[in-house]
């Protein structure tokens, strides 16, 4: 049951993109990139780390224009750089904002959570929960682990955010060059992959 709505919210969102795609004329944006790349580029970073710290914006819809601007491999880098940025920082204000909330709610049910969560979580938990969940979900509930050390989730974050990073950045290629039933085969392909490193993760934890 849970699959086929995830399934479902997928062609949502695939539709919801393609009409994106095809109702607003974005050529003045691609062409001020291309008389500004390194500013562009910079932008774009920006915006990405903003989408992350900021909820609920979301940089998907930069995608296909970056894409077809700088490029899939680049596009992937940007994203990287800015999706590992910002959960960095999302970490960061919920690590921080600890204790203002502890005055003002009980973080017992966190604690609970971080109790169950074995010394060595670090590294493959946190590559996994990067995989399977939002970035800025995963970084600011982390944030609040009193036991995670920052280097373990740094380092982690950057491996899952990795190929997360370059399926998107593909996939906004195919949206931006038109090539829809490309994109939607990416797009479903990588909810099933998702939907298996899940499964998994959860049996082995049981």
């Amino acid at each position: 049951m849970k699959s086929n709505l995830i399934i479902v919210l997928v062609l949502l969102v695939l539709a919801g993109l393609g009409l994106w795609q095809a109702e607003y004329d974005m050529s003045w944006i691609e062409f001020w990139i291309q008389q500004h790349p390194v500013l562009g580029a910079a932008i774009y970073v920006v915006l990405v780390i903003a989408s992350v710290v900021l909820l609920p914006l979301s940089s998907m819809p930069l995608l296909p224009i970056a894409a077809r601007n700088f490029g899939v491999l680049l596009t992937a880098g940007l994203s990287a750089i800015g999706w590992w940025v910002g959960c960095l920082i999302a970490f960061q204000i919920a690590r921080s904002g600890r204790r203002y909330l502890e005055r003002f709610t009980s973080l017992e049910a966190i604690d609970k959570l971080e109790a169950k969560i074995p010394a060595d979580v670090g590294f493959g938990g946190i590559v996994v929960l990067r995989m399977i969940l939002p970035v800025d979900v995963v970084s600011f509930a982390l944030g609040l682990l009193k036991r995670l050390r920052f280097q373990t989730y740094a380092v982690a974050s950057l491996v899952g955010i990795l190929p997360f990073s370059i399926v998107w950045s593909y996939a906004g290629g195919e949206l931006g060059e038109g090539r829809f039933l490309s994109f939607a085969l990416v797009v479903i392909a990588l909810t099933a992959a998702v939907l298996l490193v899940r499964y998994l993760w959860k049996k082995n934890r049981d």
